[in-house]
């Protein structure tokens, strides 16, 4: 993956958390909707697995830029906005 043509190597799990906010881009989706079609399994809703995966992605993509694409929505989930 690359940003403002900068590579960004990330892990597979990375990749899918980013797709999925990628494909619902301007639209915030919820922890259990990110569980659902990146892990794909019974998750526990208490795990903050999901966090570290943000913080992850947003350590990669979004700390060299000053304009930031992944965004907390407080109360709902995360969001991608450009």
């Amino acid at each position: 993956m690359t940003r403002a043509g900068n590579e960004i190597e990330l892990t597979t799990t990375e990749y899918a958390l980013l797709e999925y906010l990628m494909l619902n881009a301007g639209r915030a989706v919820t922890r259990t909707m990110i569980s659902e079609h990146v892990w794909e399994q019974d998750f526990d809703s208490f795990s903050n697995v999901i966090n570290v995966y943000v913080n992850y992605l947003r350590k990669k993509v979004d700390a060299d830029f000053e304009e930031k694409i992944i965004h907390s929505v407080r109360g709902v989930g995360y969001m991608i906005k450009a």
